[in-house]
């Protein structure tokens, strides 16, 4: 029953995982020496998938190379695949290194300050998975076939998980040794001190001091506030003074989404350090499809309608399109330079946040509020684009935007 039940548990989960180009060991660190599990075959399948991938992307390629683009059409056709060829080329690299690399794997470990760090290297690559000591478990040596050969494995929280190839049993009993050391160091350290379980012990340190701050909402007179504010005026007066219409209304909101992803891209850079290398052309490719789409969408519902006239040559149409929009898109792109700078930079966001948040962050904000506005938007097409129905979509739309802002950079408990 038991052999069932550890046969049953699942891949342990490391306390933490990180990675790294280069990894000095701690003072006092103590090596253990892996044997590395031979990883070749998996390296073989590996690139049978990269040479499947490559072929698709391949294809893709010469098919967009003879494209004639004449019209908006043709132009967004062309531009959603040149998004996904971007993002599906980030799948292609990491596939073509991985399989290079698990020719060149290697494993080690090391024990520090109470933790079992276990060190898979793919070449120059090492992925760091930290252990706490006193959370591992039945720490044990199980047969690995012939040869009296034997592998140390461990439970850890739901899983279980092992610590290199099949190894000699004298060579697997040293190692073993070493850890459970460790280990009892480890648990007499965990020991929980008494004195701290007294009122006024044990309590996070809230000083100004300590770097830990409460949350402080953003404020409509914040820098940032103003600005997005002072952008979303713009199409306010463009309605009332510059004779805007529902066309030029809905292209600029969906200007300011593609301004909200440039500055996301920033970001993921900023956080992402060398993964950042793969995520920003995903990020790119995944959000520069769905802004193709988007935009066709809108060209198609707002601005060339269902008319039969021939369609305008692709140059024509997009200067007639944006070059009215050249300022406001500007000031949107300020005011969002200003958010940049002053919350995800000043304010220290880039501390309290991840990739996968801010890739998922985009969406999140600008489908709520692209939805609510084609909906609107398609009211005021059927009610002829009247002034004051143009004037109350834009307004609605700015206190959407503020409201998403406020929540977003209200998240992190960082003041000003």
């Amino acid at each position: 029953m038991a052999a069932v039940t550890q046969n049953a548990a699942g891949k342990a989960r490391p306390q933490r995982i990180r990675f790294r180009l280069s990894d000095v060991a701690e003072p006092g660190a103590i090596a253990l020496d892996l044997p590395a599990r031979p990883m070749w075959p998996f390296g073989l399948a590996v690139a049978a998938m990269f040479a499947i991938f490559a072929g698709v992307e391949w294809a893709t390629i010469l098919r967009m190379s003879r494209y004639s683009i004449t019209d908006l059409f043709d132009l967004t056709f062309f531009l959603f695949e040149s998004f996904w060829v971007l993002g599906w080329s980030v799948g292609v690299v990491i596939l073509g290194a991985l399989a290079v690399l698990l020719f060149f794997y290697s494993e080690s470990a090391r024990l520090h300050a109470n933790q079992l760090v276990h060190i898979p290297r793919l070449g120059p690559f090492k992925v760091l998975l930290d252990y706490d000591l006193a959370q591992v478990r039945n720490l044990r040596l199980e047969n690995a076939g012939s040869n009296d050969s034997v592998r140390l494995r461990f439970d850890y929280g739901d899983g279980v998980t092992s610590l290199g190839d099949a190894m000699p049993r004298h060579e697997g009993q040293r190692l073993l040794d070493i850890i459970r050391r460790a280990e009892q160091t480890a648990s007499s350290f965990a020991e929980p001190d008494r004195r701290l379980q007294a009122p006024g012990f044990g309590l996070p340190d809230r000083s100004p001091e300590s770097g830990v701050r409460s949350p402080v909402p953003l404020k409509i007179a914040s820098p940032s506030g103003l600005a997005l504010i002072a952008a979303n005026m713009v199409p306010l007066v463009g309605v009332l003074f510059l004779g805007w219409d529902l066309s030029s209304v809905m292209v600029l909101f969906w200007a300011e989404s593609a301004v909200i992803a440039f500055y996301t891209a920033l970001k993921i850079a900023y956080v992402g350090s060398v993964a950042a290398v793969f995520a920003v052309p995903f990020f790119v490719g995944h959000f520069g499809g769905f802004m193709a789409a988007h935009f066709l969408l809108i060209y198609m519902l707002f601005i060339r309608g269902t008319g039969a006239a021939p369609e305008p040559a692709v140059r024509e149409t997009l200067r007639v399109i944006f070059t009215p929009l050249w300022l406001p898109i500007a000031a949107l792109f300020i005011s969002h330079g200003i958010s940049f700078v002053t919350n995800f930079i000043g304010r220290r966001e880039y501390a309290g946040t991840t990739m996968a948040a801010l890739m998922a962050a985009p969406y999140s904000r600008i489908v709520v509020m692209q939805l609510a506005l084609i909906v609107g938007g398609w009211i005021i097409l059927l009610l002829k684009s009247p002034v004051p129905a143009l004037v109350v979509l834009v307004l609605v739309k700015t206190a959407i935007d503020f409201s998403a802002h406020r929540t977003e950079h209200s998240r992190t408990g960082r003041a000003a």
